[in-house]
Formats: C-alpha cells, sequence, structure tokens
C-alpha cells in the first residue's frame, strides 16, 4: 500500500503544478502568438493610414487645382470686357493667338520669382489643408499654346494648360484642360 499512496501523492503534485500555470512551452507559444498578432496589427494599421492619406491627398490636390481653374476661368472671362460698353472689345490678332493676354492675366502669375512665365509652381500650405501641412506638395501648371489642326497656317488659337503634382518621389501628370477664345463667342465679331 505505500507504492499506491506513494503513486497517489505523485499524481496530485503532477494535477496541483498543472492547474497552477503553464509549462514552459505553453508560455513560448503563447508569447510567439501574441507577438505575431500585434505585428499583423501594426502592419494592417499602417496600410490603412497610408491609404487614407493618400485618399486625402488626392481629394485636397483636386480642390486645389479647381480652385486654380475657376480663378483661370474668372480672369479669362473678364479679359477684353468693356464695362462701359458692356460688350468685349478685341482685335483679330487677339483672336489668332492669345498667348500673351493670359500670361498677362492676374491669377496667371505665381511665382514672379521665376523666368519662364509659362511654367508656374505653387505650394499650398495647410491653411488649405491639413495634408499640406510641410510644404511637401508642388503643383506646377505649363501653358503650351497650338494650333487647332496640325498646320502651320492655321492661327495658334488653342492654349493647353497641363497640372503636375510632385510630392516625395512622385511626380505625376495631374490634369490638362483646353482653353480657346473661341469658347466665349469672343471672335465671332471679328470675322
Amino acid at each position: 500500500m505505500n507504492i499506491l499512496a506513494k503513486l497517489n501523492q505523485i499524481k496530485h503534485q503532477d494535477m496541483k503544478m498543472k492547474s497552477n500555470g503553464f509549462g514552459l512551452v505553453d508560455g513560448i507559444l503563447s508569447i510567439s502568438l501574441l507577438a505575431g498578432v500585434i505585428t499583423y496589427g501594426i502592419y494592417f494599421s499602417s496600410l490603412r493610414l497610408g491609404t487614407v492619406h493618400s485618399s486625402n491627398l488626392i481629394r485636397s490636390v483636386n480642390k486645389e487645382i479647381e480652385r486654380d481653374i475657376e480663378r483661370l476661368k474668372l480672369d479669362l472671362w473678364a479679359m477684353f470686357y468693356d464695362q462701359n460698353k458692356g460688350e468685349y472689345l478685341l482685335s483679330k490678332n487677339e483672336c489668332n493667338d492669345f498667348f500673351e493676354n493670359i500670361i498677362n492675366i492676374p491669377s496667371w502669375t505665381i511665382d514672379t520669382g521665376t523666368e519662364n512665365a509659362i511654367i508656374q509652381s505653387w505650394r499650398p500650405g495647410k491653411e488649405r489643408s491639413k495634408v499640406f501641412s510641410g510644404g511637401t506638395v508642388l503643383i506646377t501648371r505649363e501653358l503650351n499654346i497650338s494650333a487647332p489642326v496640325n498646320n502651320e497656317s492655321l492661327n495658334n488659337s488653342i492654349a493647353t494648360v497641363n497640372y503636375s503634382v510632385q510630392w516625395g518621389t512622385n511626380n505625376k501628370h495631374w490634369l490638362s484642360i483646353d482653353l480657346n477664345p473661341e469658347a466665349h463667342s469672343w471672335c465671332e465679331q471679328i470675322i
């Protein structure tokens, strides 16, 4: 009986050890699983934050370019308009090539320090959007004048404004718009 009592005592000690805590293997396995879950959680959270930042950046750049286009449109509508007579007054030369008129409107000149008036750049500030804090985004617009058809004998009456955006290592063409004096029927009266 002495042996049976000893076995019972050993069995109670084993059960006591098992009920008091984890073993070494259980502890290592639990810590490894916890580290894996935390690592994946941080990784997916950073991916989500990167996506949210990119989405906010795209939305803010679109709004900034839209504001710039609206300023250009207002100045183009006011170009050649005589408020006293209530009509547009312009010559045929201004309809054939209105390059000089575009670069001389008030909203075209953003950076007066540049020698090239065709290319204008600006860095929107944090007052426009929190995404622009730090001045990391550079928006550039470039003016190109061309003829309606690939024929040099025709006038140069189409202006294309190309917008590109640069941030970090990205430099992307964002948008192109075409401007032309015929859009508001300015040149119909001159024929």
